[in-house]
């Protein structure tokens, strides 16, 4: 044991000192130590929040999550460029790079709602030969009354005629088939056409043949407008049933209004009405055009104006505001058109659809080397 503390002395006593000052290495020695490698120092790995390019990064992640792909490269490459080491950096540039390529955009169109598109149907030519069939008989009768048909056999005989031309033409003219909104507009156009000829009959002060004659011109107009709309707009069901919605709740309110003003003159009252109406119905027709609306969410904005007048006037009548007219039509008025505001409102997510793809994959162009991959979107 004694021996233990000599034995270290002398062992430290043996390691080499510091070369003295001024001593040069000896020759063996140089042959002895090999070169060191001259190896770089590897970079300091800076931290996002120590980044002088992090206002850089923040742009160009909101562009990437607003879209702007283009942007985002940019802002993201500077600041690869200033901290390369950046730990989030390098994989959203590949990102916004892959969804700039036309596997990218491929798989971004799948998740895009494309606008619905309506197929021809057998239930539409059905609806279009139930009406037109009716339409055809209506013109028999009319026809039969105007050439004074004394017999009530030929009112039978020219009405079963006027049917089967209506059916016949119906079947035979859309054997390629038929959607549901051209048999609508057309449907649609014969119903106005109606109305429009009896209220003529009021607006012009038509009597006998005249006012008959009035009625068959206006359905057979209106029916073939409806055509040419069928044809050349091809209106979905939505698109007709809003144009109709806004014509009939335009006459209904200009009606109330106008009721209020009890001058008697039904003329005037009848041609501001037919007015009223078809500014209505030209108007939303168009605004439709660049809506997705289906005939369900019109159905239930026709509920809404209908509970919204009958709230109106209910009220009115529980405050005994019914003993003036125009007070009572007016509250009316307002109470259709705040059912109307309110059933748009409350229904504006009724057409949205849920049924895009969970999960997307499209071939894409991507990888720092630019290797064939897959793009993968996906909808939570």
């Amino acid at each position: 044991m004694l021996l233990v503390p000599f034995v270290l002395a002398v062992l430290v006593a043996a390691q080499p000192g510091p070369p003295v000052r001024g001593d040069a290495p000896s020759a063996s020695a140089q042959e002895s130590t090999p070169p060191a490698a001259a190896m770089p120092a590897p970079p300091l790995v800076a931290s996002p929040d120590a980044c002088a390019a992090e206002s850089d990064y923040l742009a160009g992640f909101d562009a990437l999550v607003q879209g702007e792909d283009a942007r985002a490269v940019e802002s993201l490459e500077r600041v690869l460029q200033a901290c390369p080491q950046h730990p989030f950096a390098p994989e959203l540039a590949r990102l916004a790079r892959a969804r700039l390529n036309p596997g990218g955009k491929l798989a971004q169109e799948t998740l895009a709602r494309p606008p619905q598109v309506e197929g021809t149907s057998q239930g539409a030519r059905a609806s279009l030969t139930i009406l037109q069939t009716m339409h055809g008989i209506t013109q028999g009768i009319l026809l039969c009354t105007i050439a004074d048909c004394d017999d009530s056999r030929a009112y039978v005989a020219v009405s079963l005629l006027g049917g089967g031309v209506g059916a016949a033409a119906s079947l035979l003219l859309t054997k390629s088939g038929l959607t549901s909104g051209q048999a609508a507009a057309i449907n649609s156009g014969t119903v106005w056409g109606f109305g429009y000829g009896l209220a003529s009959i009021g607006s012009f002060d038509l009597e006998g043949d005249k006012a008959t004659a009035s009625v068959m011109v206006g359905a057979l107009g209106f029916t073939g407008l409806g055509l040419l709309i069928a044809e050349f707009a091809q209106p979905t069901a939505g698109q007709v049933s809003l144009a109709n919605s806004g014509g009939l709740w335009s006459g209904v309110v200009a009606g109330l209004l106008m009721a209020t003003n009890n001058n008697g003159d039904t003329r005037v009252f009848l041609g501001i009405e037919q007015g009223v109406v078809a500014a209505g119905i030209v108007t939303f027709a168009l605004i439709s055009r660049d809506l997705d609306i289906s005939r369900g969410r019109v159905l239930l904005i026709d509920a809404g104006g209908i509970l919204g007048g009958l709230l109106g006037a209910s009220t009115l009548f529980l405050l005994n505001a019914e003993e003036d007219a125009d007070v009572f039509l007016v509250g009316t008025s307002v109470g259709v058109l705040a059912g109307l505001g309110a059933a748009t409102f409350f229904t504006r997510d009724y057409d949205a659809r849920d049924d895009a793809p969970t999960v997307s994959v499209a071939p894409t162009a991507m990888g720092r080397h630019g290797g064939l991959g897959l793009t993968v979107l996906g909808q939570f």
